[in-house]
């Protein structure tokens, strides 16, 4: 089980290496599928995007090595005997496979509505990009399934496990609250899920996978 938390722990450090490089590389450009280019606004794109800039390889490195955190902890926990846990990691971490595989199609940022056919969009959208979309959602659905069943269990070794995801959720909450905020003052009104809120949410899930896997070793 060492191997499988040690690989886990690399993934996730992989993972916050790459996107912190990532914002901090200069301009990156958004390229759209009939060649225009646009700027990327870490405050308004998703991570995702990062795919369709210059820089795309590094986010789907980036993808892979988070494949590979929530692969490991899911077969720690299978070993450890919680299967229903362990499945839920084993499909976050096909999604996020899946993620790096199927590029993203450019957001449109002028609302939150499903705008997959009006002709005004950046781009059209296309089928790799509809499959896409709903992966990330999936991946924090299994994240959040395995965080609130391993709280269910009704054993001491994973009391404070518990605590600590109730911690990550409030934290998320602050985040998001804070997003929001921040978006009202700068005078963003177009969207409400933009990428801001999307990082309010990776950095609590984060945490409580590293804190699963600290409980695992």
């Amino acid at each position: 089980m060492q191997r499988d938390i040690v690989l886990a722990r690399v993934g996730m450090v992989g993972f916050l290496i790459g996107v912190l490089v990532l914002h901090f590389l200069p301009q990156p450009l958004l390229v759209s599928t009939d060649g225009q280019l646009y700027h990327y606004d870490p405050r308004l794109n998703f991570l995702s995007e990062y795919v369709r800039t210059q820089y795309g390889f590094l986010m789907e490195l980036n993808f892979m090595a988070l494949a590979l955190t929530a692969a490991g902890l899911g077969k720690g926990l299978w070993r450890t005997g919680l299967r229903r846990e362990g499945l839920a990691l084993a499909g976050a971490s096909v999604c996020l496979v899946l993620l790096a595989l199927f590029r993203t199609d450019l957001v449109d940022l002028r609302t939150d509505a499903l705008t997959c056919g009006d002709p005004t969009r950046i781009e059209a959208c296309s089928l790799v990009g509809r499959v896409h979309n709903p992966l990330s959602t999936i991946v924090f659905g299994f994240v959040v399934f395995a965080a609130v069943s391993l709280m269910q269990r009704r054993v001491p070794r994973w009391r404070t496990l518990g605590w600590w995801a109730v911690a990550c959720g409030l934290l998320a909450l602050l985040l998001v609250g804070a997003s929001l905020l921040y978006l009202h003052t700068i005078g963003y009104t177009a969207r409400v899920w933009v990428g801001l809120m999307q990082r309010s949410l990776v950095l609590p899930a984060l945490l409580w996978l590293w804190g699963l896997a600290k409980k695992l070793e």
